[in-house]
């Protein structure tokens, strides 16, 4: 199999007789190009941007008007090892990868210009663009390639599956190979796409990545430069890179403004401040989507989520997470259609114990959840639980109270609501919550050392996709660097999930993703609380936005391809 292009077309090569024709099903597109990559720390590895910083109290005056984009992302540092929000942006702006996913699941070409693999999927060959340059006017090169696989795999907290799955790189002239140590169908996605190409003049001196001041760091060979970033008023410049490759962005300059709280953020949006909304893997939360609607200088793009917005995992180590009559009377008791309304307006759907939506490929359209809180009660009672507390709360027959800790993220919006309505929710069967909230890196430490029962945590596009697909790299304990969220250590998981690794055909596959939502259907290893519509604002005028749900939403690389800044004085429409 081989794809060749430019810019963000692909076709067929006939280059190679030794390489398959890529199957029409986008599913085999993009399915039997994944590997085994951290679970959790979504799009956290370097994706490494931009040039040193220029001046740091906003853009110049004059010139064509900047695109001003709005994000609650906390941003620290223009490092992006070592501050996870930021690595988005130069995933977005100014670091290139190997290749691109199109809205449709496709990978395209981006510093490949052609890419495949052998019959087995164990030798993947990537040909460079010949014409690419950092944005210090050095040429990007093989050595490039090869050194950043090497430097992730060394220095990247997550970086582990780089020897886990690469056997040898080996480079001659524009071509970089993978050898990989067993067949990887899925490598296009989980290293071709995710790992962002480093200049190794720059990189190659830093022998910690989480440490460096090193201004070069932000240098990469994307459509954008980094241009400054203020910190005091939260403001991250970037202008487009004449030099690229590629088709040159129509907008010049893009800023983003950090904001602290959504409320901050829609305000500036109403008064005109803020061009688009930006989250990553994630729409405008739906109480504010009905008042931007009604603004006469606002428009809205929407889309079914590749994501779930709020999935409820079980620690399958803890004694009475091990349990399934436990695990099902759980996700009895919760009104789906309540929390649909509170995290979607409404506009949600109700989810099926299978977990996968429905806007993913080879979806197996299971019957969806019903509350029955009668059904929940009886399964515990059958578990040897007692009514004695006065409250409602069950016990053991040894007069031990019925509580579960649920761990949270305080950092992500709607979580607050959600569990009191989990709260609510599980004690109509009986069962008491201790709530355990906390920000990213707590959160983090907590899901490791595996103190608490349930945990509460969302799934993005990429998440979704990522390993062996149906979201399996949330919970496949072998993954390198990821945080299994539920402790899944079932061989009949594991083994479905090698399957589907090993597998190029796609009729194998569609029977092979419906046999894992039917494994997540009757384990239960997590719940989804409601599958969601992911709405993305902009102001009128601007013109070219696409949706790409892995890349986050409206600002993506398909949109600086095509976006067109509002003429002005206009009074566009749409």
């Amino acid at each position: 199999m081989r794809i060749r292009g430019r810019s963000f077309s692909v076709r067929p090569s006939s280059t190679f007789s030794n390489f398959r024709p890529v199957d029409h099903c986008p599913l085999v597109r993009w399915g039997r190009r994944m590997m085994v990559f951290g679970g959790l720390l979504l799009l956290s590895w370097p994706f490494l941007p931009g040039c040193g910083s220029k001046k740091e109290n906003g853009p110049p005056a004059g010139g064509p008007k900047p695109l001003m984009i709005g994000t609650t992302m906390n941003i620290k540092q223009p490092n992006p090892v070592a501050d996870y929000y930021y690595n988005i942006l130069a995933m977005l702006m100014t670091h290139d990868s190997l290749v691109r996913f199109d809205e449709g699941l496709n990978p395209v070409p981006q510093l490949a210009v052609e890419f495949g693999s052998d019959t087995e999927g164990r030798v993947w060959t990537f040909d460079l663009v010949p014409n690419a340059r950092w944005h210090d006017g050095r040429p990007v090169t093989a050595d490039d390639v090869a050194f950043t696989f090497g430097y992730i795999g060394k220095h990247h907290v997550s970086g582990g599956w780089v020897s886990d799955i690469i056997d040898k790189i080996e480079t001659s002239g524009l071509r970089v190979t993978f050898r990989l140590k067993r067949p990887y169908s899925r490598f296009l996605i989980n290293a071709g796409f995710v790992v962002r190409i480093l200049p190794r003049h720059i990189w190659e001196t830093i022998s910690d990545p989480y440490q460096t001041q090193s201004p070069g760091i932000t240098v990469g060979c994307g459509p954008y430069r980094f241009e400054g970033f203020d910190r005091s008023s939260g403001l991250i410049r970037f202008q487009s890179n004449t030099g690229y490759y590629g088709q040159i962005p129509g907008t010049a300059r893009v800023n983003y403004r950090t904001y602290g709280t959504m409320d901050l953020l829609a305000l500036d949006m109403i008064r005109g401040q803020v061009d688009l909304f930006y989250q990553y893997a994630a729409g405008m939360p739906a109480p504010y989507v009905d008042k931007l609607k009604k603004q006469p200088g606002m428009l809205c793009e929407e889309a079914v989520s590749m994501g779930i917005p709020a999935v409820l995992g079980f620690n399958l180590e803890r004694p009475l997470m091990g349990a399934p009559a436990m695990r099902r009377a759980i996700a009895l008791a919760i009104d789906y259609h309540q929390i649909n309304a509170c995290l979607m307006n409404g506009k949600g759907m109700i989810p099926s114990p299978g977990l996968v939506p429905p806007s993913l490929p080879f979806h197996a359209g299971l019957e969806t959840w019903s509350q029955d809180a009668e059904k929940g009660r009886a399964l515990l009672s059958s578990q040897g639980f007692v009514h004695r507390d006065s409250e409602g709360g069950l016990e053991t027959a040894d007069g031990v109270p019925l509580t579960l800790t649920l761990l949270v993220r305080s950092d992500l919006w709607g979580e607050g609501q959600i569990v009191k309505l989990l709260a609510r929710d599980l004690m109509r069967v009986g069962i008491k919550l201790t709530v355990r909230s906390a920000d990213l890196s707590t959160y983090l430490a907590f899901l490791k050392e595996g103190d608490y029962d349930l945990v509460l945590f969302r799934t993005t596009p990429w998440g979704m996709m990522m390993h062996a697909g149906c979201g399996s790299g949330y919970f496949d304990s072998r993954t390198a660097g990821s945080v299994n969220m539920c402790r899944l250590k079932d061989v009949r998981f594991s083994h479905l999930c090698d399957r589907i690794l090993v597998t190029t055909d796609s009729r194998a596959l569609e029977s092979l993703c419906g046999q894992m939502q039917r494994y997540y259907a009757e384990n239960l290893p997590a719940v989804a609380l409601c599958w969601g519509r992911s709405t993305f604002p902009y102001a009128k005028g601007w013109r070219g936005f696409k949706i790409n749900q892995i890349e986050g939403g409206l600002a993506n690389r398909f949109s600086w391809a095509a976006l067109e800044p509002p003429s002005p004085g206009a009074t566009d429409t749409p």
